[in-house]
């Protein structure tokens, strides 16, 4: 088991907007860009961060996840993890980069676990 990369998402309505501002303020380009057509939402990697974007209603179904894995084996997590006390919260699903689940640690905090494609990969 592995953990690639840790993103911290930051939600917002407008990601043309903020995309700049997070671009600068990290001085790095956006990496990995999509549309989550399912989902309503726009999404964004700039360095660790992972910006979210869309509407208030498409946001709150999303909005209570505190940090996302980007991992080599989403299986192997979902076994492991629920061997030790967590929650699946939304099971393995097909996404526009690979496979997420979303997650209720024994702790109470909700983390996405996602297995990217190769074609996808995360810069």
């Amino acid at each position: 088991m592995q953990i690639y990369k840790i993103l911290t998402p930051i939600y917002v309505n407008r990601l043309e907007k903020a995309l700049p501002f997070y671009e600068e303020l990290l001085q790095t380009k956006a990496g990995t860009r999509f549309h989550y057509t399912e989902k309503k939402l726009d999404v964004a990697v700039v360095g660790q961060l992972l910006l979210i974007s869309g509407t208030d209603e498409a946001l709150k179904v999303v909005r209570n996840i505190a940090l996302s894995f980007l991992v080599d084996d989403i299986h192997t997590y979902k076994t492991w993890l629920l061997d030790n006390g967590a929650l699946i919260r939304q099971d393995i699903t097909k996404v526009p980069t690979g496979y997420n689940m979303i997650v209720q640690q024994s702790d109470g905090t909700v983390i996405e676990y996602v297995e990217h494609t190769e074609s996808k990969h995360v810069e």
